[in-house]
């Protein structure tokens, strides 16, 4: 028997509701019935769409041709998907991006479409609030007139929406293999011709692309990377660029990504041609990194729901499921890294905020850099390991496609993992960054500041322990950054594990310290304390008395 699921993914979900009471403050009032009207479309209409928009026989067809032999490059989608792309849209996700400070009001709308998986549009919500930071930015007047209009146009059917296409399959996360090459044009001043392969294009249905290619005569290397936007038609007419094929992708089925070849087609570059490299990295992929951290939070949350409302049902040699302590481990287990995952997204959309209001440091800046990048890493892991328990959870149902969401979410999951950057990539830029830029000290800093925060009498413990755990990671960096360079490769990502774990130790603390000062009673502290025996003190866990009562009760909280 199916268990009873939420309608409003938001009402169901205390945690969400005073993150953002934390973050927001008296702005939550404000968007609450924004916030509602997203997570009750999610919850209902916008996941039977998602359903039947990634059934096999629904997904995306390339038509290359129109019925009189002209070239269109159409992808053909299913009814449904347009369907679940106007709930999407309505919602406002993009829309709020057009005024600085909404960055964590337009993540928690992603979070709440996320339940669905990427269901097909997330991907193209990630890419567009990318291209609408990167012409907010560092785009001309000419190009943000004409198009962050119709970017923030909530009706779908009049949206303009993006696509960022970066790798080449000589490459891949090696940019600095690109090459794809801009020539300027004879007969648009300011506009470029780009020709080359791009491998590996999502959201090859955009009405506009981002592009990095190197500018004719530009020095090899990322250096010699320029950003340039491509529309997809010039005069009605597809803009010289041919699509090999679509991918038959393991997850984000419904999402069309593609192999494409550019012929010459007309482009314009967007912000200064020698700062393309910069730019790809600290306004494009920087966003779509924390838009892929915000859908793993979406996900691991569906997934926590479909687990624990199945054991609450499911009975088996005579009680429910979650009475067994072995599966109620599991279920405290999601919930405690859900929890941790939404605390350090939370919390970097929330420096998103500070520092686009200049409210922030240029120290901030560049600690979030860092948080978004080891956030990115950790959280498309722990999606993975969420999701897969949720099917343990519902045993050989959880494999069924009828008969729960979670195969879908688990194909979704493993995509999260690789975009934006797998997770050796990321590791090797955030220990260059250390390296050449010095990175670590002001996230070093910013981490001794949350400690600074947590001031809440009984939490002193914790705060000790924070303080000795914040030392270990100083001294783990310290020690690659001396070491040759094939030592600090072989143990940065083992370091990087450490410095999300305490990141997400500080993240679900500053939460806790604030939840004390409102009076607030909630599940949190046994979420930290379970947090404690998993990732920090965990010992031998036949000699903890207290687990089992712990389990049972995160297991069982709502």
């Amino acid at each position: 028997m199916q268990a009873h699921k939420p309608t409003d993914y938001l009402q169901a979900d205390t945690n969400i509701q005073r993150v953002l009471q934390m973050h927001l403050g008296e702005d939550y009032l404000r968007h609450q019935a924004m916030l509602e009207k997203a997570a009750s479309l999610s919850a209902t209409r916008m996941d039977g769409l998602a359903i039947t928009s990634n059934r096999d026989e629904n997904l995306p067809l390339l038509s290359r041709f129109n019925s009189i032999g002209e070239r269109t490059e159409e992808v053909v989608f299913h009814p449904t998907y347009h369907e679940l792309g106007a709930c999407v849209w309505d919602t406002g996700v993009l829309a709020v991006l057009e005024k600085p400070g909404h960055e964590l009001l337009s993540g928690a709308l992603s979070y709440f479409i996320a339940h669905n998986g990427e269901a097909g549009h997330a991907c193209p919500v990630a890419c567009t609030a990318g291209l609408i930071k990167l012409l907010q930015q560092v785009g001309s007047n000419e190009q943000k007139k004409k198009y962050l209009p119709p970017l923030f146009e909530t009706d779908y059917a009049k949206r303009l929406h993006g696509a960022q296409f970066v790798t080449e399959v000589q490459g891949g996360s090696d940019v600095a293999a690109n090459n794809c090459v801009a020539v300027a044009d004879k007969k648009h001043k300011g506009h470029y011709r780009i020709t080359g392969e791009k491998w590996f294009c999502s959201v090859i249905d955009a009405g506009l692309f981002v592009l990095a290619a190197r500018p004719d005569g530009a020095p090899p290397g990322t250096q010699g990377l320029a950003l340039f936007l491509i529309p997809r038609t010039v005069d009605g007419a597809v803009n010289d660029f041919t699509i090999r094929r679509l991918k038959y992708k393991l997850g984000t089925r419904s999402m069309a990504s593609a192999e494409v070849d550019f012929n010459g087609a007309l482009a314009e570059a967007v912000g200064p041609l020698e700062q393309g490299f910069k730019n790809l990295m600290g306004i494009v992929l920087d966003t779509s990194r924390l838009q892929n951290a915000v859908a793993a939070c979406g996900l691991m949350r569906r997934a926590c729901i479909e687990a624990q409302g199945y054991a609450r049902h499911r009975t088996a040699f005579g009680k429910t499921i979650i009475e067994y302590p072995t599966l109620a481990q599991i279920i405290a287990r999601m919930k405690v890294i859900t929890s941790a995952a939404v605390a350090t997204t939370f919390r970097i959309l929330a420096m998103s905020d500070r520092i686009s209001n200049g409210k922030a440091s240029a120290d901030m800046t560049d600690a979030r850099r860092t948080h978004v990048n080891i956030n990115k890493y950790w959280t498309s892991i722990q999606c993975t390991r969420v999701v897969r328990d949720a099917i343990e959870v519902l045993g050989g149902n959880g494999t069924i496609e009828e008969f729960s969401v979670l195969p879908r979410l688990y194909r979704d999951a493993i995509v999260l993992e690789s975009w934006e950057g797998t997770h050796n990539t990321l590791c090797a830029q955030i220990l260059r960054d250390f390296a050449t830029r010095n990175l670590h000290r002001p996230w070093l800093a910013e981490l001794s500041d949350v400690i600074a925060k947590i001031k809440h009498p009984s939490l002193a413990t914790h705060r000790s322990r924070a303080e000795r755990l914040l030392n270990d990671v100083t001294t783990r960096i310290e020690k690659l950054l001396v070491s040759d360079a094939d030592y600090a490769s072989l143990h940065i990502r083992s370091v990087v594990d450490h410095m999300c774990i305490l990141n997400s130790y500080l993240s679900l603390l500053l939460e806790l310290d604030w939840e004390l000062s409102q009076d607030i009673v909630s599940g949190k502290e046994q979420i930290i304390d379970l947090y404690t025996c998993l990732f920090l003190e965990p010992g031998d866990p036949m000699d903890n008395a207290g687990l089992l009562s712990l389990i049972q009760g995160v297991s069982t909280a709502s």
